[in-house]
């Protein structure tokens, strides 16, 4: 089996007032890792009596991925493994790619917001309160949802080439470094498509940020944006570039559709 990749985040038993402030992260302790496995294609959450089991997944990693992983969650963690250097793990941190591009940080829900159409269900300091209230339910959720966003994030990167935010109310793209080479970006896709008139399966994000998957003829491409017949709406419809997830081609476009061209 190929070497896993695993997008994590974490969440802290104590806030930064309580320990004294960032400079004693190491002392916030963990009550919960997140988890997502692309080999296993499941999330999961660690508990503290389960970091030993996380280790040896962490271990046979090839890659972990996460937003301010290596300055933040793999410091916060590293004192539960006094025998291995969570350093020494393959690891790339989108925060670190943010900042490569813009020399600044941004948070992790404007990335989201501005890629994904939806970002984070709530803040660390709910998840602090989980831990205190022992509601695990709630705490397990919270911290999934925050590995779900990232990993949409390294996702949306590796089929675009690029992930967004917003600059003074414009959305600006950020270049994706990690963007798999043996892919052909969303655009050329949707470009080849049309030029070759064949149909395009798509999976779109709506601007809730829920996702559904489409079937389309595309008629024109203006910019960013896609007028093509969708056979899921049964009419025309307006799509844009960068909301599409993922695409395919599927074969060439309906007969009965070239009358509209």
């Amino acid at each position: 089996m190929k070497k896993d990749i695993i997008v994590l985040d974490l969440e802290t038993k104590k806030t930064f007032d309580e320990v004294g402030g960032h400079q004693n992260q190491h002392l916030l302790g963990v009550s919960l890792v997140g988890v997502y496995s692309y080999n296993l294609d499941k999330y999961r959450g660690f508990k503290e009596e389960e970091f030993a089991e996380l280790l040896e997944l962490l271990k046979n990693a090839g890659l972990v991925i996460g937003f301010n992983s290596k300055f933040f969650d793999f410091p916060v963690l590293q004192p539960y493994y006094k025998d291995f250097d969570l350093s020494t793990i393959p690891h790339l941190d989108i925060m670190e790619e943010v900042v490569h591009a813009l020399g600044h940080r941004l948070k992790l829900e404007s990335v989201a917001q501005s890629t994904l159409g939806y970002g984070k269900s709530g803040s660390g300091l709910d998840a602090i309160v989980y831990y205190r209230n022992n509601d695990w339910e709630k705490l397990i959720k919270y911290c999934l949802d925050d590995v779900k966003v990232t990993k949409e994030i390294y996702d949306y990167g590796l089929k675009h080439g690029n992930i967004w935010y917003h600059n003074s109310g414009l959305k600006t793209s950020i270049v994706a470094r990690w963007f798999d080479q043996k892919e052909t970006p969303i655009r050329e896709i949707v470009e080849k498509a049309f030029a070759a008139g064949e149909q395009l399966e798509i999976d779109y994000i709506d601007e809730g940020g829920q996702v559904t998957k489409r079937k389309i003829d595309i008629q024109a491409i203006k910019g960013n944006k896609v007028k093509a017949f969708c056979h899921l709406r049964d009419a025309l419809r307006v799509f844009e570039i960068d909301r599409i997830k993922d695409a395919k081609i599927v074969g060439q476009m309906k007969s009965f559709q070239s009358s509209l061209l």
